[in-house]
Formats: structure tokens, sequence, C-alpha cells
């Protein structure tokens, strides 16, 4: 559901041109699942450079849509292997798939690279093009973040969002386990700074809370638990959501397990879904009240 490119500089260089301009500020616009690689951690300067010799409306608008990818969809990599001896822009970005893989890395020519895709093949059906909005998903917890693995590999900040986590409900351990698990492992953005779970508040004390939540929050990492209660005739507290500073996602029944065969969709959420989603869940959330002060979940 949300997949990261890495692109030729050389190719980003002709999106200022009407025509193109057009097709790639919509194909990689937030929420669409398309995540800009910055590769390499040059990638906007050698863009610049390629640029050189374009009209200044070109240039300006170029210089638009890179503004958006900065701010909306890039993937910063951390130390991401290139090759000063190679300037080969596409002969660097194979050997960095082969340390993290891209989704896709789209370049000028195809070399014959399965993982390859040229401006000529790009189609809506493309397996390396298409994103699907929705994904149904067997309600087990290494499927489940198979379906949101890419959002989980590429975040930096993450909020898990279910009002019903409780140590009382086994069925969340292994889910919310596996999912942290992803976030403790190796990723080419690091490690994340912040990850919280929301849920509602139930009574349970803090020692509780640490016994059952110390037993799946991986070593080493943080995560800080908000227990919110609903006001007298506010909203409710029903929906499950995964958010990042990439996008989000939602689950039709929830975050936990189910039964051996059943089934759920996970959809990436609109633009405007996530806006209002990001607003409801944080510290200062306008329509829930915290119930405790936040809680901070971790194993040194």
């Amino acid at each position: 559901m949300f997949y990261e490119y890495a692109l030729d500089p050389q190719i980003v260089a002709t999106w200022g041109e009407r025509k193109n301009y057009r097709f790639y500020i919509r194909e990689f616009k937030f929420g669409k699942g398309r995540l800009v690689s910055r590769y390499p951690k040059k990638w906007f300067k050698k863009v610049y450079e390629s640029s050189q010799g374009k009209s200044e409306m070109e240039r300006k608008r170029l210089e638009g849509i890179l503004q958006e990818l900065r701010k909306n969809v890039m993937v910063r990599r951390e130390n991401p292997r290139w090759d000063d001896k190679c300037n080969d822009w596409l002969k660097n970005a194979v050997l960095e798939h082969e340390r993290f893989p891209f989704h896709a890395i789209l370049a000028q020519v195809n070399p014959g690279n399965d993982n390859v895709i040229t401006e000529d093949e790009i189609d809506d059906k493309h397996p390396l093009w298409d994103i699907p909005l929705n994904i149904p998903v067997r309600r087990k917890a290494e499927e489940m973040a198979k379906v949101i693995s890419g959002l989980l590999y590429y975040s930096r900040w993450i909020r898990f969002i279910d009002p019903y986590i409780s140590p009382a409900r086994p069925e969340y351990k292994k889910s919310i386990s596996t999912f942290l698990k992803i976030l403790a492992g190796s990723r080419p953005v690091g490690p994340p700074y912040s990850i919280e779970l929301h849920t509602k508040y139930r009574g349970a004390s803090e020692e509780f809370l640490q016994q059952f939540y110390g037993k799946i929050v991986p070593n080493g990492l943080k995560v800080t638990l908000f227990l919110w209660q609903e006001r007298e005739d506010g909203q409710k507290f029903h929906n499950r959501y995964i958010l990042t500073d990439i996008g989000g996602v939602a689950f039709g029944h929830g975050l936990d397990e189910g039964r051996e065969s059943e089934m759920d969709y996970v959809t990436r959420l609109a633009p405007e879904l996530y806006d209002l989603c990001c607003k409801q869940f944080n510290d200062k959330s306008s329509i829930f009240d915290l119930a405790v002060d936040p809680l901070v979940l971790s194993k040194e």
C-alpha cells in the first residue's frame, strides 16, 4: 500500500514540462502510496543540475513539484550506498537496491532488471506502478504486517489507534508485537523517533500495563501509551487506524488477530481523513480527554 521509488534525477528534471508536471504531481501526491526515495543524499542537487537549460516556467514548475515531494512523500534513507568513483546513477541505485530493496527504480533505460521501469512502461496495470487503495487480508499477525510493511518500514513516527487494545485481550498481543518487531528491526530510514499506542482507558493500573506491554515491546524501543476517555455527548472512540508521517491506513475490524478464516479490509487514508485523524489523536486531542498521563513503555 506504500512503496518506495528511486527516481533518476535526469527524468525528474523534465517534470517541469507541462505534460509531465500534470501527470507526476498527481501520481506522487500524498495519499497515493508512492514514496520518493531521496537517493542519493544529493538527489535534489542532481535534479537541479540536470534541469539546466530549461525555460524559466519549466524550472518554476519543477521547483513546485520538488517542494511537494520534499514535504509529503520523501523517504530519507540513512547512509545509502553510493560509489563516488562511479557517477552512473542507475548502477549505484541497483547497488543500493541490493542493500535495502526499492519497490521500483524509474530509469531512462532498463538493463534487464526486474525492479527497473522506464517512463514508456508506466501503466496503471504495470505491477510496479499499480498501487491498490484497498487490500483484503486474513486477520493473522504476519499477513496483516505484510500488508502494511511499507508503512512501518519507511515511517519516522507511528501511531497505532484501536479502542480495544487491552491486556485482557490476548489477540492483540501477537499482532502489536509483530508490528513493533518491524519497527525495531533494520530499516533504511533508521530507528523511529516516536511510537504511540492510543486506546480506551479501562482502569488498569500503571504496574499492570507495564507488565503486559513489557512482554511485547522489543528491547531498545520506546512506546508511549495514550489512554483516552470519551466526552459526554461527544465523539465515540470506535475506528481503528495506523497513522505515520508518510500516510495512514484504516482497519475495518481492528488491529487484533481474528479467527483462522476471518478477513479484513485495509484501506489507505485520503489526505483529508488522514489530517482529521492526526488532529483527533495526539497529546492535544480536540475530541477526547486523557484519562491519565501518557505512559512510556520501554525495555532498555
